[in-house]
Parts: structure tokens; C-alpha cells; sequence
């Protein structure tokens, strides 16, 4: 109803709950040839790319907005255009370590993620990664949860890049920031606003009351089941360093090791996870028979039109990971079936409305650091299905990062794009040391699924 660009409930939570030690930014690093990047020196010219980004932010204005909080009774936080915006404070370069290989390029990650975002700022930056092996690039895209979800991200970045690699820089345009409204056109707004909601409450008050009463049905739903989760050593308080690892599947076989079991290719991802999992916390001395794991599943609320759409339109399913069984085919056979209940039976909207109660308590933080609703979270973002090109350059590969929050110490996050489904494992460094059992894991998870799928 506000006649500006205000932040939801949904985007303050996450400026909220954001601490040192868990930001609140969502990431993916690419991939890409070097060639189109570099200069007549062989160098990057990072003068030149940034001069072509800035042409195609006409395509997405969002990027020059900031945060502004408006005085008190003016209303909520709201998005304005930042009249001291240099796409200098926001395109960057930096150097792998040798040898340049994929872990070099998570380790590099890892540290340039660890910052806050600086909140008088746009919410974003890119960073253009030299020295990766084979003649390639790191491009690491970062954005503030509060902008956008995983949908939104992957839209505002496919926002900056091309269909075909000699596509047409857009015409270069003479930008300059819209005035921010005043702060009595915001108390107008903001008394607008509640006087809206108020008479639609006095004209449809049976609708308000239903409206009201499936809200409070879904809050206490997911305080119902906020003690399901079983206590394990996956549940922490994270400390500041992360270890990021890579698991790599191959989608049309994700699909067809899917189709085998009756279940989706997400499915899969579950299962795989669960493998991993299973084998980490056997190598901890964990008892797992019987154990069901709880685990966080986004579910999108926005329609087809709305893909484009900044800000958080995603609800939660939590579903239930069975690693007590250690047959891969038939930890998939339940995660389906799961699955199937899950999505017939929750409302993926009940979660996220507890949160923004919480929120608008101030309990956003002390429920994220003591929550036993979930054990980790798993988030499948779909990419694009062709290739597609920064600045001349083709985007070989896309690894998704979702950092941690509260006190949850290992999170993972797929993205599939051109026929790959990578998935990377943001794991807290001294939580879980053993990273690399658990990636073991997932590799062994996976080799089990498509290899019995192909003698099917």
C-alpha cells in the first residue's frame, strides 16, 4: 500500500538477525574464459569492465539503490536511489593463490566473504578473481539477503549478462539519483498506509480474522515442530571462518536417477546430502540408527511474473533426512515419499511468518541462536538452462554459497546451469574440521545413485 519501494518484514529480518560472525549475503562465484576480460596486455582491465557494467545497471536500477531508515512514525526502512554512487566502491579484483584450482578459487571466496557489507553503500559487490587455472576467471557476485532471495539473486546477476557472447553493450545514458522523498511525504505515506489497512479491516473484517487466524495457525505450526529436530554436533554457534567445498552432479543424470525412484531431481540433492551426513556423524562417534535428520527446504511463494521481482518471496518446508539408512537407493525411495507429504501437508509460508513475528518482537536473533526446529539447511536454486556470457566472456560454471546463520554450523546450496548441478558446502571451520568426510560422503552418495540407475 506505501507508494515506496519499503522493505518487507521478510528483508528487515534479514538486516536484523545479521552479526559479524554470520552475514547476512548470498553469493555464487562463476567461472569464465579470460580471454574477452583481459586487455591488448594480457591483464585484466578492470577500467573497461567496469565501464560496460555500468551501462547494463540500466537493466538493473536496484543495484544503485541503498538502505535509508526513515525518522520515527514515518514508516519502514525503504529503498532510494544513492546520489554518491560509484561503480568503483563495488567492481573489484582480486588474486587466487596458486595453483589456482577450485579450491584455490573457494578458499579466495571464503575470505572475501567474511566481511559485512557496508550498509551505507548499495548492498553488492563483484569481484573479478585472476590467477584460476586454465586460462579462466573467478567472477564472485555478492548480494545482501535483504535484496533478494535465491530467485531474485539469480535474476539480478542474468540482469548484467548476455545471450550470445557479441551482444551489444546497452547505449550509455547520463544517470543521476532520483530525490529521496521527504520526511513528511513519508509520515504522509506511512499515515496513508495505516489508514488503508484500517479501513479495509472495518469493510472486510470476516476476511482480516481468516486472514489472521491461517497466519497464527501457521506460527503455531512451526512452533510445534521447533523441538523435532534431534541434538547433534551439527547444531553450534559458528565462529568467523568457513571451509567451502564442492560437490559436482551431473543434471541430466540427477534427473534420470530421479525418474528411477519416483522423486524430483531436489530429491536427489537430499539424498546425496544425507549420505554425506550419515558418514559424518558415524566418524564423530554419533549414534544415527533411528535418527531422522531436520532439515530447512525453500519453497518459492512467488508467481512465473514475479521471478524478476527483488526482495524474499520464499517460504520454508522442513522435511525430515533418514540417515539412519544406509542404503543410498532407499534413502532416496524415503526422502521422496517424504517429500510428497511435505508438500501436500505444510504451508511453506508457516516458517516464514513465525520469523517476521519474531522479528517484529525482537526475538529474530535469540530464536536463530537457540532454534531446534532444523539441523542444517539445503537450498536448490534452478539456474539458467543456456549458457550465457559476461561481457564476451562464457560462463563455464556457477557455485552458489549460502552463509550460515544461528546456530547451525553446515549449510548447502545447488544451483544447476547448462546441464550441471553443482552444489557447494559452507561449513563452519572449527565446528566441522572434517568437511572433507562429509564431501566424501556425498561423492560416494552420488556414485551410488547414478550407478544404479545406468545398470537400470
Amino acid at each position: 500500500m506505501s507508494r515506496y519501494a519499503r522493505l518487507s518484514l521478510a528483508d528487515r529480518s534479514n538486516l536484523r538477525i545479521e552479526r559479524p560472525e554470520t552475514p547476512g549475503h548470498v553469493a555464487g562465484v562463476c567461472v569464465v574464459e579470460a580471454g574477452p576480460l583481459l586487455g591488448e596486455d594480457g591483464e585484466l582491465d578492470l577500467g573497461e569492465i567496469r565501464r560496460r557494467l555500468e551501462r547494463r545497471l540500466v537493466r538493473a536500477p536496484e543495484l544503485r539503490r541503498v538502505v535509508r531508515r526513515p525518522p520515527p512514525l514515518c514508516g519502514p526502512a525503504l529503498w532510494v536511489d544513492d546520489p554518491t554512487f560509484s561503480i568503483a566502491r563495488h567492481v573489484h579484483a582480486a588474486r587466487v593463490e596458486p595453483p589456482g584450482d577450485e579450491a584455490s578459487l573457494l578458499r579466495a571466496t571464503e575470505m572475501l566473504l567474511r566481511p559485512l557489507l557496508d550498509r551505507s553503500r548499495p548492498l553488492w559487490q563483484l569481484w573479478f578473481l585472476t590467477g584460476v587455472a586454465d586460462g579462466r576467471l573467478g567472477v564472485l557476485f555478492q548480494v545482501h539477503h535483504a535484496v533478494a532471495d535465491g530467485l531474485a539473486a539469480i535474476a539480478l546477476l542474468a540482469s548484467l549478462l548476455d545471450l550470445e557472447p557479441d551482444a551489444a553493450d546497452p547505449p550509455p545514458e547520463r544517470w543521476s539519483a532520483a530525490p529521496a522523498p521527504s520526511t513528511r511525504a513519508l509520515l504522509a505515506d506511512s499515515v496513508r498506509s495505516r489508514a488503508t489497512a484500517l479501513a479495509s479491516t472495518i469493510v472486510h473484517p470476516v476476511v482480516l480474522v481468516r486472514e489472521l487466524a491461517v497466519v497464527a495457525g501457521d506460527v503455531a505450526e512451526a512452533f510445534r515442530t521447533s523441538t523435532k529436530a534431534p541434538r547433534t554436533s551439527l547444531n553450534a554457534l559458528p565462529g568467523g571462518s568457513r571451509r567451502l567445498r564442492a560437490v559436482h552432479l551431473d543434471l541430466e543424470r540427477a534427473r534420470a536417477v530421479a525418474h528411477a525412484h519416483d522423486g524430483k531431481v531436489n530429491d536427489v540433492l537430499l539424498a546425496v546430502v544425507s549420505g554425506g551426513l550419515r558418514d559424518l556423524l558415524v566418524s564423530r562417534g554419533e549414534p544415527v540408527d533411528g535418527m531422522e535428520l531436520r532439515v530447512s527446504v525453500p519453497a518459492s511463494l512467488r508467481r512465473a511474473d514475479e521471478a524478476r521481482e527483488l526482495g524474499n518471496a520464499a517460504g520454508i518446508m522442513v522435511v525430515a533426512l533418514p540417515v539412519s539408512e544406509p542404503d543410498a537407493a532407499r534413502r532416496l525411495e524415503r526422502i521422496a515419499a517424504e517429500m510428497r507429504l511435505a508438500r501436500a501437508a505444510q504451508r511453506p509460508a508457516s516458517v516464514q511468518h513465525m520469523t517476521a513475528a519474531m522479528a517484529a518482537l525482537g526475538l529474530a536473533v535469540p530464536l536463530a541462536r537457540r532454534q531446534r526446529m532444523v539441523n542444517t539447511f539445503v537450498t536448490n536454486v534452478p539456474g539458467p538452462r543456456d549458457a550465457l556470457y559476461l561481457l564476451g566472456a562464457r560462463i563455464e560454471q556457477v557455485l552458489p554459497v549460502v552463509v550460515l546463520a544461528g546456530n547451525v554450523t553446515v549449510t548447502f546450496a545447488a544451483l544447476s546451469y547448462h546441464g550441471r548441478l553443482d552444489v557447494v558446502v559452507d561449513a563452519d571451520a572449527a565446528a566441522c574440521p572434517d568437511v572433507d568426510v562429509l564431501v566424501a560422503g556425498m561423492n560416494q552418495a552420488w556414485e551410488s545413485l547414478a550407478a544404479r540407475a545406468q545398470a537400470a
